[in-house]
């Protein structure tokens, strides 16, 4: 599977685009995560069209990021808007619809501007925003079972969980992010994180698992790049429950440093 879920950008200028991502008859809902992997996609492209291609954004902080639990079926149409840009960074917010419905909606991120060279090439990023300009297909519909992180086995304590994430050796994903630079998407490490905060999330709510879904991620903070390989271990441990939700701080490191850290709110699923 290829990792780009922009089918088309419909509209862009210096802060502000808009994007399309459709799924074909008969697949599976996009997971969460990767919608929102979308939406940082679209901003990116802003970025790398103000910077004539030569620098381009990776994923640091993301202040917030709301799911309304909807699935994504269909046709998705994409936003993003560039709040601020400057040589060091961009800092942006964004959303995804489906059926006129907003399902995901991302506030106060940042993205460091690095020089694209030592990640893709910069001729062939400028050929792939000519072909979503388009309207040509920028990438196949994604193969959720591929990308879905592979965890151990959760361990759950009265107040903690933690598991192992082994980022693979190798995965087609890679091919997009990045050609010249592989390193594991931020978005799936936040999907992995919230599988290993859902059972420790149940327990405080004293629900099953299966009844409850993640309604928003803050302070998202991604310190170090995941080279193919590396060994992360996941923790998380319960904020409070406030509102019928309870907060679920987690944590990713490798070789005792922090790589990724957030928080994770979690709610019961409504009854029909």
């Amino acid at each position: 599977m290829g990792f780009l879920f922009i089918d088309e950008i419909t509209a862009i200028d210096a802060d502000r685009a808009r994007g399309r991502l459709r799924l074909g008859a008969g697949a599976p809902p996009l997971p969460p995560w990767l919608v929102i992997e979308a939406v940082g996609q679209l901003a990116a492209w802003i970025a790398m069209l103000r910077s004539d291609f030569t620098r381009r954004p990776v994923a640091a902080l993301v202040g917030e990021i709301r799911l309304n639990g909807t699935q994504a079926c269909g046709g998705i149409e994409l936003e993003a808007n560039i709040e601020r840009l400057d040589a060091r960074a961009i800092l942006y917010a964004g959303a995804a619809r489906s059926a006129g419905d907003e399902f995901v909606a991302l506030a106060r991120c940042v993205g460091p501007l690095l020089p694209m060279d030592p990640f893709d090439d910069p001729v062939a990023v400028r050929e792939r925003f000519a072909a979503l300009r388009s309207g040509a297909p920028g990438g196949s519909p994604p193969v959720v079972d591929i990308v879905e992180p592979c965890l151990s086995t959760i361990e759950l304590g009265p107040r903690s969980a933690a598991c192992r994430l082994d980022v693979p050796e190798a995965a087609s994903f890679f091919a997009d992010h990045f050609p010249r630079r592989p390193v594991y998407p931020a978005s799936l490490l936040a999907d992995a994180l919230s599988q290993l905060g859902a059972p420790l999330a149940a327990q405080v709510l004293d629900v099953e698992p299966s009844s409850i879904r993640v309604a928003r991620l803050t302070d998202y903070k991604v310190r170090s790049f995941s080279p193919p390989g590396q060994r992360l271990e996941l923790t998380g441990e319960p904020r409070g429950v406030r509102g019928g939700a309870v907060a679920i701080a987690v944590c990713a490191s490798a070789e005792g440093k922090r790589v990724a850290t957030g928080v994770l709110d979690y709610r019961p699923v409504p009854r029909p």
